[in-house]
């Protein structure tokens, strides 16, 4: 019991002083842990529109080629097909979808990969930079984190994709994107949107070795150039710069990322592609499972690709329509995690 008089009131003084500024250190820490988390999901909005700007064309060829296989002669082939027979700007179809979901998507990736690196962080506080092990669990955990957001717009995407008639044409199945998603959540149900859930999370995965590896090729190219910066020529001052060390390790860890990747991303294509009303496979894990071992082992698979001797033609055509996702990867993740990386630097 406090004491009475003026003793008790000096005592209730302090201890309302004491609690008045732990509240005030509270809010502090507060508003900079909001003002931190708030500089990841500005970065990723710059970056989500960086990637849409240069990578849509090229998605569009991909998809077309994965969720199509043997109707086009290859990747050339399918590009003048979609401008002769669906116009020049049908290589953004789809587009509508991750101009507003990936401005989202990517923020929310590289938000929460830049919370998950500051919470690991604490595991070594006595480290300026976390160790490549962990660079790839923060990296997982932002592309689980990320798939619950992507799953339904990449849905809506690969949909308006796979439409080979124009928007305005009778035979249309979808008019607008909104037309896509209100048939898709009429058939399926609002559940559908996230239909293929269980195969992004898998695809998603990816995203530990991509930023593991990124995270070596930054630091091997920023030893290699850093003793040639000073005194540079300005013939070749700009291969050495900051923001071209990014760009290359950008670029590098893209690759890494789909080589990697995507046997995963052609199953989580053709679930999301599947007809709304004669589907082809079931949703969530055993719909993947199906699409896996459709995309492993057909039913109409020739005997050619059958036996250990088959290996390398099977996985030939699982690989169908990589040497254009690698192609867009580079440009693509590099202009987009430099874009990141920038935001970040102004942001401090």
């Amino acid at each position: 019991r406090r004491p009475a008089g003026p003793v008790g009131t000096a005592v209730r003084a302090r201890g309302e002083a004491r609690l008045t500024w732990e509240w005030r250190r509270w809010r502090r820490f507060m508003s900079h842990e909001v003002r931190e988390r708030a500089k990841g999901f500005v970065g990723g909005t710059v970056s989500g529109l960086t990637k849409l700007l240069v990578g849509h064309p090229f998605d569009t060829v991909k998809i077309r080629l994965q969720c199509d296989p043997g109707r086009y002669a290859g990747p050339i082939a399918c590009l003048r097909s979609l401008v002769r027979h669906e116009s020049v700007w049908a290589v953004y179809k789809g587009c509508v979808p991750p101009a507003i979901g990936w401005m989202m998507t990517d923020s929310v990736l590289l938000g929460s990969l830049h919370t998950y690196r500051r919470m690991l962080m604490r595991w070594h506080p006595q480290r300026e930079r976390l160790p490549v092990a962990l660079q790839g669990l923060a990296g997982v955990g932002a592309g689980w984190t990320n798939a619950f957001v992507t799953a339904p717009v990449e849905l809506l995407k690969t949909k308006l994709q796979m439409q080979r008639a124009r928007f305005s044409a009778r035979a249309a199945e979808f008019t607008s994107t909104y037309d896509c998603a209100r048939q898709v959540v009429r058939y399926t149900g609002v559940c559908g949107l996230w239909r293929a859930l269980p195969a992004t999370l898998l695809f998603r995965t990816s995203f530990g070795p991509m930023f593991a590896s990124y995270d070596v090729c930054q630091r091997a190219l920023g030893a290699w150039a850093q003793p040639y910066r000073e005194g540079a020529s300005w013939t070749y001052a700009w291969l050495v710069s900051p923001a071209s060390v990014t760009f290359l390790a950008g670029g590098l860890a893209a690759e890494v990322f789909w080589f990697v990747g995507y046997p995963a991303d052609v199953i989580k294509n053709r679930v999301m592609a599947d007809s709304m009303h004669s589907p082809r496979y079931a949703g969530g894990v055993r719909g993947m499972c199906e699409a896996a071992r459709d995309l492993w082992a057909p039913r109409d698979m020739p005997a050619r690709e059958r036996g250990l001797g088959g290996l390398p033609r099977r996985l030939r055509r699982i690989y169908t329509g990589y040497l254009t996702c690698a192609v867009r990867a580079f440009p693509t993740n590099a202009g987009a995690l430099l874009a990141f990386e920038t935001a970040m630097y102004l942001m401090r």
